[in-house]
C-alpha cells in the first residue's frame, strides 16, 4: 500500500500551527493593528507590558542585566518570563520567530535560580541571559529549516547542536527562541513558504532586510537583548533583470548584488551589528546552503542594542577557545592591547578616518547621505580627521561576489526545493529563477578564476588602504572607513534591489559594525526631483525613495576595519556612536 506524501503546504500549515500552540495565550494581544492604521510598532508594544517588564526589557544593556542577575537583584526567571512575553508580542506584530522555546528556557531559567540559591553564585558568565539565534543555528529539539519545508520534521539533536549553542548555555545564557529567515538564506529580503514575511517594526509597510531579518525585528522590538546573525550573500530581491553570470560593468541596472545579511537588517531595525573575519568566531555546525562553498565564506556574529554588549560575548565566546574544536577558527585571543591603543589614539585625537560617499553605482538616497555627513562632521568636531575614499572600483567586488553564488547554477537551492515540491518565493525566484536552468553551471576553472580575482582585489584594495598614509596629517594609514551601509534606509516588500556598499567586505574579509545614526526626517530627507542616475539600476533605486513612506524609518552607517581587526573596529565604532551623542 502506497502512502500519500503530505503536500509542501501542509507541511508547512503545521508548521505554522505548532508556532502559534506555542504562543502563550496569556500573552498574546487580542488584536493586531493592521501595518496600514499602525505602522511603527516600537512604542505600542510598551502598553502590554508591566512596569516591572518594561525596565527589564527596555533599560539595561545585558552587561548591566547581567549585574542584576549575579547580585540576586533579578531571578533568571523573572527576566526570562518578560522577554518570552515580549518576544510574543512581537511575534504577532511583525512576524519575526521560526523556533519557539519558550518552555525550555524557563525550565532552563529555575534550573539557574535554583543553582544560584543552593551555591551563592551564577552558573556562568552568561548566567540567566535571554538570547535569540538565528533559524541556522542548530539547537536541541528545534527545527533548522532555513526556510525550507523539506528540511521540516529534522529534529536537532545534542550531537547536532551547534558549537555556539552549546557554548552560549554552558556559560548559562537561556535560549529563548530562532528566528526566521529568507528560504535558502539567499535574499535580502525575510520571507518564506513556512513562516511568512516579516516586516520592520519602525515601519511594518517596509522591510525589515536580509536574511538576518528576524532577528533584527525581535532585536529592534527588545523581544531579546541579545542575538547572533550570519552574514554572507543575499542576492537581488526585486523583479529586476539581471544577465546569467559573468558580467562586466554595473551601468546599466542589469546587476544582482549580495551581502549584507547582519549589517543591513540592523541598518533597517536600529540597532548594531558585528560581522567579523572569517575564523575569527566558530562556524562549527551552522546550517547553512551550498555548504562546503569557501570562496566567500559565510561569518557569525553578534546583533545587539549598543557596541559594548557585542565586545562582551564575542570576548566570552572566544575565551572558550573555539580553536581547540573548530578547525577553521584562527588561534587568536582577544586582544586587549589593541583596543587599548586605539584609546590612547582616541585620547590625542590622532584617529584617522576615511569617507565613502558614493560607491560608483547607486547613489544613497538623502537620508542616507545626511547620515554620512552628520557621521563626517561629528568626527571632525571631536578633532579627527577624514578624508575622502577613493578605493579600486567597488563594481567588481560586486561581480566577484554574484559569480561566486551563481556557480553551481542553482543546484543546490533548486534541488532542495525540489524535495518537498515548493516552489521559490519571489526574493529568491528572481536570483535564481522559477526553476533550475535559469542560470548556467560553471565549471571548477571557472571557480578558480573567481578566487583568483578575489585574490586579486584584495590585494590591490589594502595597496590603495596602505597609500593613504600619504594623504593624512599623521603620516599613517586611515583607521577607519566610513559608509552608507545600503542606498536606501530598507524597501517595499519585494523592492529590494541592491546592497552593494556591503557585499564589497565580504570579498575582502573585513571587519564591519553596523553603527545606527538618525532616522528619516521628510522636512530634512527631501526628495530630488532632477537626478540624473548613472544607469537603469540607480534610477530604479532612486525612484523608490518617498520621504513620507519612509519617515521615522532607522539609518545607519558601516565602520569598517581591515581583516581580523575585531577588537578594532568595535572600539573605533564605539567613538564614531559616542561623538554622535
Amino acid at each position: 500500500m502506497t502512502v500519500e506524501k503530505p503536500s509542501w503546504q501542509s507541511i508547512a500549515e503545521r508548521k505554522r500551527a505548532a508556532l502559534q500552540e506555542l504562543l502563550p495565550v496569556s500573552l498574546q494581544i487580542e488584536s493586531v493593528p493592521s501595518a496600514d492604521n499602525l505602522p511603527n510598532v516600537t512604542g505600542f508594544i510598551q502598553t502590554f507590558l508591566s512596569p516591572a517588564e518594561l525596565d527589564i526589557t527596555e533599560n539595561h544593556s545585558a552587561e548591566a542585566l547581567l549585574s542584576k542577575l549575579t547580585a540576586g537583584e533579578l531571578t533568571a526567571t523573572e527576566v526570562t518570563k518578560a522577554f518570552c512575553h515580549r518576544a510574543t508580542i512581537a511575534h504577532q506584530l511583525v512576524n519575526c520567530l521560526s523556533e519557539i522555546l519558550f518552555p525550555q528556557a524557563l525550565s532552563r531559567a529555575e534550573e539557574l535560580d535554583d543553582y544560584y540559591r543552593t551555591h551563592g553564585k551564577p552558573i556562568g558568565p552568561l548566567h540567566g541571559l535571554p538570547i535569540s539565534l538565528k533559524d541556522q543555528f542548530r539547537v536541541e529539539g528545534t527545527e533548522t529549516s532555513l526556510g525550507y519545508v523539506a528540511w521540516l520534521d529534522a529534529v536537532e539533536t545534542q550531537e547536532t547542536e551547534s558549537w555556539l549553542v552549546k557554548a552560549l548555555k554552558g556559560m548559562g545564557a537561556i535560549i529563548i527562541a530562532k528566528t526566521n529567515v529568507p528560504s535558502s538564506l539567499m535574499a535580502i529580503e525575510t520571507n518564506n513558504n513556512i513562516v511568512g514575511y516579516t516586516t520592520n517594526p519602525h515601519n511594518r509597510l517596509l522591510s525589515s532586510g536580509g536574511s538576518s531579518g528576524g532577528e533584527a525585528a525581535l532585536l529592534s522590538l527588545r523581544g531579546s537583548i541579545l542575538g547572533f546573525g550570519s552574514d554572507l550573500g543575499q542576492f537581488l530581491s526585486a523583479a529586476y533583470s539581471h544577465p546569467r553570470v559573468h558580467h562586466s560593468g554595473a551601468d546599466s541596472g542589469t546587476f544582482p548584488q549580495a551581502g549584507a545579511s547582519i549589517r543591513l537588517p540592523c541598518s533597517f531595525t536600529g540597532i548594531s551589528g558585528l560581522k567579523p573575519s572569517h575564523g575569527r568566531l566558530p562556524y562549527l555546525k551552522v546550517a547553512n546552503s551550498m555548504e562546503g562553498h569557501e570562496t566567500v565564506p559565510s561569518v557569525i556574529g553578534p546583533m545587539g542594542h549598543n557596541i559594548s554588549d557585542l565586545r562582551f560575548v564575542v570576548q566570552k565566546v572566544i575565551e572558550h577557545s573555539p580553536w581547540l574544536t573548530d578547525p577553521k577558527v584562527i588561534h587568536l585571543p582577544w586582544r586587549s592591547e589593541i583596543e587599548n591603543e586605539v584609546h590612547e589614539r582616541k585620547a590625542a585625537k590622532r584617529l584617522t578616518f576615511g569617507v565613502l560617499r558614493h560607491d560608483g553605482v547607486v547613489k544613497p538616497h538623502p537620508p542616507v547621505a545626511r547620515a554620512i555627513e552628520q557621521t563626517v562632521h561629528a568626527l571632525e568636531a571631536a578633532g579627527y580627521e577624514v578624508i575622502e575614499w577613493s578605493p579600486p572600483p567597488h563594481s567588481e567586488a560586486f561581480h566577484i561576489l554574484w559569480n561566486t553564488f551563481a556557480v553551481d547554477g542553482g543546484i543546490d537551492i533548486h534541488r532542495t526545493l525540489q524535495q518537498s515540491g515548493e516552489p521559490p518565493v519571489p526574493q529568491l525566484a528572481v536570483s535564481y529563477g522559477e526553476n533550475l536552468g535559469h542560470l548556467p553551471v560553471s565549471t571548477v576553472n571557472d571557480l578558480w578564476k573567481i578566487q583568483q580575482q578575489r585574490y586579486d582585489y584584495q590585494v590591490r584594495y589594502l595597496e590603495y588602504w596602505n597609500s593613504t598614509a600619504a594623504c593624512t596629517r599623521s603620516g599613517q594609514p586611515v583607521d577607519a572607513i566610513i559608509a552608507p551601509t545600503s542606498p536606501t534606509t530598507a524597501y517595499r516588500p519585494s523592492e529590494g534591489m541592491y546592497f552593494g556598499y556591503t557585499g564589497v567586505y565580504n570579498v575582502l574579509d573585513f571587519s564591519t559594525v553596523a553603527v545606527p545614526v538618525t532616522k528619516v526626517d521628510r522636512a530634512q530627507d527631501i526628495q530630488v526631483e532632477d537626478y540624473s542616475p548613472s544607469g537603469d539600476l540607480d534610477a530604479a533605486i532612486w525612484k523608490q525613495y518617498n520621504p513620507d513612506l519612509f519617515h521615522g524609518s532607522p539609518v545607519g552607517v558601516q565602520v569598517i576595519c581591515r581583516r581580523l581587526e575585531e577588537e578594532k573596529v568595535l572600539a573605533i565604532a564605539e567613538e564614531v556612536q559616542a561623538t554622535l551623542g
